[in-house]
């Protein structure tokens, strides 16, 4: 017969081991769910736009405006509306690009990539009175944003 000698060796208790195993889960759930979220979020198309600043001449004829996009996807505006009491003026960047004016653009044309800024001149048929509050709708292919601008 022979005499087996054990050793008794210390383990970790079982609630431990369960804390433990339950803490690296979470840790990795936790970096799986940060990289997944960035990927996902990058992905979302967010068209935006807005104006960084507003011109209007003395003779309340002449606009200056300048638009950003502020979004993540790229916007070809097609044409500005202005609008004042009933007086209502299309400014056409494709059909007739002769009655707008681009004052400055990166790209040369009114295609805007996000983080550019597009400014624009365009001369209305109709006066604007000074402190006066009209109305400019910027369209695009990806959206339309309406500003109330005051002369």
């Amino acid at each position: 017969m022979k005499l087996v000698v054990r050793r008794k060796r210390r383990a970790i208790s079982p609630f431990l081991a369960t804390i433990i195993l339950v803490v690296i889960t979470l840790m990795i759930g936790g970096i799986l769910y940060t990289q997944f979220r960035n990927i996902v979020v990058a992905q979302v198309k967010n068209p935006s736009m807005d104006l960084t600043s507003s011109n209007v001449a003395p003779n309340g004829e002449t606009i200056v405006l300048s638009l950003k996009n502020d979004g993540n996807v790229p916007i070809t505006l097609s044409k500005m509306l202005v609008s004042y009491n009933a007086g209502l003026n299309t400014f056409s960047f494709v059909s007739n690009p002769a009655n707008i004016t681009l004052v400055s653009s990166p790209s040369g044309t009114s295609l805007m990539n996000p983080g550019d800024i597009l400014t624009v001149q365009m001369t209305t048929t109709f006066p604007i009175p000074e402190f006066s509050t009209f109305t400019v709708t910027a369209v695009g292919d990806q959206l339309s944003k309406a500003f109330n601008v005051q002369a």
